[in-house]
């Protein structure tokens, strides 16, 4: 097997108390140093990690932003700076085994995929972080796995739906020609909408677990407000199923999305219907001075607006305002397909995963799969409650 030339692409904001062991570990990596490239992002870090590289890592080259671009863009950032044949993203709060890379690339350098993913375990290697991955109908992308301690249950691999952008590995070409990671989903599902796409276009998605990686899981994100994560997390699946489904697969799926979101939206906001239901009283008729009284009394009353509710009205706003961008992309995509959805929809697995644990999201689920035939699509009428059960290898 011919060894590529590797790019590690690591995108950084405010992740200096994580280098000295990602660092220790890349540099125990059994790779030619000749054919291997080590690029940092730096997101407009204020931690001093810049510093921090520029007197610690000589072995790596620093692109600093002055902003930050999130993880799609800044990996895109690192690609411009980079020539090698094969692409690694590799999350800067992960260390690594030394044969991680070797069996990262080697289906890549054997013609077997054009991108690959690790099996991630947690910091202290006890339980499963990403095992494969699965996805439910309206975009939730599961890590398979998690939190799982029986770990030898995820040592086969084999085809998979996307990459964990964790650790993964993708061939420069493959990358460009899919269109990249979405720099509009700035973070969250950027790598589950790439491989959904990778396989529309004909590429193929392998899950290695001879490659394994240890991540500090959620270590940046829980730094960040929970309601600007929300957004992201709301609005992104959508872009994701609407850029990657086929036209007849969308015409079901893409209302019955919707839907989820609203009732989803309506659990955060604990919505209380007193007051706004039309009864008997309203027809007794008190005289005109008391129903003017009546309404000046409710136009007065405010409604308060939690913060999660708002990231979720914000996501279907940002839909709705960049629906020209995606239909662009939805545009190109669909061109150029090369696998029926028919093909792809198994790699799936929880099609009907209820998201939410209160018990008539899972009833809304099922009308949902009745009502638009979901079941006539993705072949199954299984509604997943846990997924840790339902998306075993």
């Amino acid at each position: 097997m011919t060894l590529p030339s590797v790019s590690i692409l690591l995108v950084n904001l405010n992740g200096r108390h994580h280098f000295e062991q990602l660092f220790a570990s890349l540099r125990a990596v059994d790779y030619p140093s000749e054919l291997l490239d080590i690029v940092v992002v730096d997101n407009a870090s204020v931690d001093g990690s810049v510093q921090w590289l520029d007197q610690n890592a000589e072995d790596a080259r620093t692109v600093q932003c002055r902003q930050n671009h999130g993880f799609a863009g800044g990996v895109n950032v690192g690609v411009e700076a980079s020539t090698s044949e094969v692409l690694v993203f590799l999350n800067t709060d992960m260390r690594v085994e030394p044969n991680w890379l070797r069996e990262l690339i080697a289906p890549i350098a054997m013609g077997e995929a054009e991108c690959t993913s690790s099996l991630t375990l947690s910091w202290n290697g006890q339980v499963v972080n990403f095992g494969g991955s699965a996805m439910n109908f309206h975009g939730i992308g599961w890590q398979v796995g998690m939190d799982d301690p029986d770990i030898d249950r995820y040592r086969k691999g084999g085809d998979t739906l996307f990459a964990c952008g964790g650790s993964m590995a993708i061939l420069r070409t493959a990358y460009e020609d899919a269109g990249r990671f979405d720099e509009d989903f700035f973070a969250y599902y950027e790598d589950v909408d790439l491989g959904f796409r990778l396989w529309v276009l004909g590429y193929r998605v392998l899950y290695v677990p001879q490659s394994v990686a240890y991540h500090h899981h959620m270590s940046t994100s829980r730094r960040i407000g929970v309601h600007k994560i929300r957004l992201l997390q709301m609005r992104n699946p959508l872009w994701l199923i609407y850029k990657n489904y086929e036209q007849e697969v969308l015409n079901r799926v893409l209302p019955a999305a919707f839907l989820v979101h609203q009732k989803r939206m309506a659990y955060v906001l604990h919505l209380d219907d007193r007051g706004y239901r039309i009864d008997a009283r309203d027809a007794r008729g008190r005289g005109r001075l008391h129903e003017v009284v009546l309404k000046t009394k409710a136009n007065r009353r405010s409604v308060g607006i939690p913060p999660p509710a708002k990231a979720d009205m914000l996501a279907m706003n940002d839909f709705s305002t960049l629906l020209d961008g995606m239909s662009a992309k939805r545009r190109s995509i669909q061109s150029r397909r090369k696998r029926s959805d028919s093909e792809i929809l198994p790699m799936f697995r929880i099609p009907f995963w209820a998201v939410e644990e209160h018990p008539e999201f899972s009833n809304m689920i099922r009308a949902l799969m009745d009502a638009f035939r979901l079941d006539e699509i993705f072949g199954t009428t299984e509604v997943v409650v846990d997924p840790r059960v339902a998306s075993d290898r």
